[in-house]
């Protein structure tokens, strides 16, 4: 019986050494099918171009025929452009012909002036709009795809052959696990050997190959409780950082993101009895500083928000609460992760340029977030408070000093709202009710002002200025509080008058830097902000006024005078300034108090108080008749001098 099945492990292993020479043949043949489809390409292509050079005009055929010459290289210089060839590299091939410098020129204008060569001056746009991630992927896939179908379906054969033999005990379970471990093995070693010269090729095997070590593993722990999880860790570590440091030598940005992939779910195929979270993170801290030593070195910004993104994914459990891990020292290694991203990410944003930034951007928001996120969780709460100021503070001075250094305004604008949900949560960890609201108020227009002081652009601050929502949706409760019943002073009034008297200092503030410009999309942060802020204006005074009289009639009376009188006074302002936004402001609001008396108060005021109320708006509003007689008798007399 033993010798049966020695026989039988042999025979199986000589028939996968048998089987590895045809599946180099395979993928051999595939790509050399493909190189001499692209070389034929390529020998027609030259040839074409040699055709037309042949066809070039000398100096003696342009003197008998220089337009038909010179319509044929104006032709090949559209049909190169229009392939999104550049212009130096179409002179540089003229030039290899013997040209002159000045004839390319002349075909150049020629080309341009015929209006075909447009894309000569978006050649770039054509350079540098790179594929979106689908169609990457599709590209991916296309690349030697039948090597990687083939690929698939040896892992498929593998894994049935493998439960096959188990199922009849062909092997025992050392030998299944080594056999395991080889196979992983030659994988990668033959993925070492292809990727030399085809780089895809290579990329697959050793992808293969490490996948193969790490699913051994898995099986050795989960089901013959083979080695200790950390050795099994440690094997794993190996064979990923081995795919990763290929994929940098030889610049493969899938492969780098594989590795990245197989590293990080590496933790999970352990089969630890009791997770030890410590020695997790302390394994993801290894991982995520190769990860950023192999996007320094590749240029590969993608790979640092994988990092992240793997590290919010074991982050998740402890920020829901679904574990009795050590918070305090979980918190710890928050930090060193919040601090590594971020030197990294302003590292990677001073050095980019004028690179395409969404990268950057994304770990900056999602670093600021799961931070907060930690200490939200993690902290104490008597520190919460100044933990994060601590740390708002460090995002704030990366903002300033991206911008500084960059001037660039995209990086500035995500650590700034990090900075400001920190600020937020900061407040929310200390106040509550009406002084929460106060807070926020401050808060916001302070971010408000400072933003102007740093940037020098009001139409930012304007944007910035959209913050006063959060507190104006939160004073609503103030408005109707039962406090108005007691009296005037109380804590609902102070949120009432800091939250107007903000959004009209603050309008009237950037509304005095816009006005000078013709923008008017620049000028109406300002102009709403004052509008509003005069509406809690109005607002206070008529509940003060409720609440410090007894009769209602007379409290309704002085408010709505009040309001007629400021709606009187803008709107001639406006007329005589010839200011239509003063007019339209004065217009509405003496529109409104004769609508709430014809409306409203005709049918709640004693009769008493309709004499009175109306006849007081009336003669208000037949007084103006006199002050538009006035200034029309000016404008007569100035005319007739």
């Amino acid at each position: 019986m033993y010798y049966n099945k020695f026989i039988m492990e042999y025979i199986l292993f000589i028939l996968f050494i048998l089987s590895l020479p045809f599946i180099v043949l395979f993928s051999f043949l595939s790509r050399m099918s493909r190189r001499i489809t692209d070389l034929e390409k390529l020998v027609k292509r030259e040839v074409e171009q040699n055709t037309l050079l042949k066809d070039a005009p000398s100096e003696d055929a342009q003197e008998k025929q220089p337009l038909e010459q010179s319509n044929k290289l104006v032709d090949y210089v559209n049909d190169e452009l229009g392939k999104g060839v550049a212009k130096e590299k179409i002179t540089d091939f003229f030039v290899q012909q013997g040209l002159e410098t000045s004839d390319i020129e002349d075909i150049f204008i020629t080309a341009r002036k015929s209006g075909l060569p447009k894309k000569l001056k978006t050649p770039s746009v054509v350079i540098h709009e790179g594929p979106t991630l689908s169609e990457q992927f599709f590209m991916w896939l296309k690349e030697d795809w039948l090597l990687k179908l083939g690929a698939l379906l040896l892992l498929i054969a593998f894994g049935w052959l493998t439960t096959y033999a188990f199922l009849n005990n062909w092997i025992g379970p050392m030998g299944r696990i080594a056999f395991g471990i080889i196979a992983g093995v030659l994988f990668i070693l033959l993925g070492w050997w292809r990727i030399k010269k085809y780089i895809h090729q290579g990329g697959v095997f050793l992808v293969m190959g490490s996948t193969t070590i790490l699913l051994t593993l898995y099986a050795a722990r989960s089901i013959y409780d083979f080695f200790t999880p950390l050795s099994v860790l440690v094997v794993m570590f190996l064979s990923t950082a081995f795919v990763a440091l290929m994929s940098v030598k030889y610049k493969s940005r899938g492969l780098a993101l594989m590795s990245l992939i197989l590293a990080g779910i590496a933790p999970l195929l352990t089969n630890v009895p009791v997770l030890d979270y410590v020695e997790i993170f302390s394994y993801l801290l290894v991982v995520t500083l190769g990860a950023i030593w192999v996007s320094a070195l590749m240029g590969q910004r993608e790979l640092t928000v994988a990092a992240l993104i793997l590290v919010v994914f074991y982050s998740l459990p402890h920020l829901v609460s679904f574990t009795s891990a050590d918070q305090g020292m979980l918190l710890l290694f928050a930090y060193v992760f919040a601090m590594l991203f971020f030197v990294t990410n302003i590292a990677n944003i001073l050095k980019a340029k004028a690179k395409d930034s969404t990268p950057d951007l994304l770990v900056a928001l999602g670093n600021g977030l799961l931070l907060l996120a930690w200490i939200m969780t993690a902290a104490q709460d008597e520190f919460k408070s100044l933990i994060i100021t601590a740390w708002m503070l460090v995002f704030a001075v990366g903002a300033f000093m991206v911008f500084r250094i960059t001037n660039r305004k995209e990086p500035f604008y995500m650590y700034a709202s990090v900075s400001v949900a920190m600020l937020v949560a900061a407040t929310s960890a200390e106040l509550s009710g009406s002084t929460l609201v106060i807070a926020y108020t401050i808060e916001a227009a302070a971010v408000a002002f400072v933003s102007y002081l740093i940037m020098q652009d009001a139409r930012i601050a304007g944007k910035i200025s959209w913050l006063l929502i959060a507190p104006a949706f939160m004073s609503l409760g103030s408005m109707a509080s039962n406090a108005w019943r007691t009296g005037v002073l109380h804590k609902d009034f102070f949120v009432l008058f800091v939250l107007g008297l903000t959004m009209f200092v603050l309008g009237q503030f950037l509304w005095s830097r816009t006005r000078v410009t013709d923008d008017k999309e620049s000028q109406k942060p300002g102009v709403i902000l004052m509008v509003v802020g005069s509406a809690y204006g109005y607002i206070l005074l008529w509940l003060s006024l409720h609440a410090w009289l007894q009769n209602d009639n007379t409290a309704v009376m002085i408010a709505l005078v009040v309001y007629i009188l400021i709606g009187l006074a803008t709107y001639f302002q406006g007329l005589e300034n010839n200011n239509h936004g003063l007019k339209m402001y004065g217009g509405v609001l003496v529109g409104f108090v004769v609508a709430r008396l014809l409306l409203i108060d005709v049918w709640r005021m004693d009769l008493a108080g309709r004499i009175l109320t109306f006849s007081v708006v009336g003669v208000l509003l037949m007084s103006t008749a006199f002050l538009g007689k006035k200034k029309k008798n000016s404008e007569v007399s100035d005319n007739v001098k």
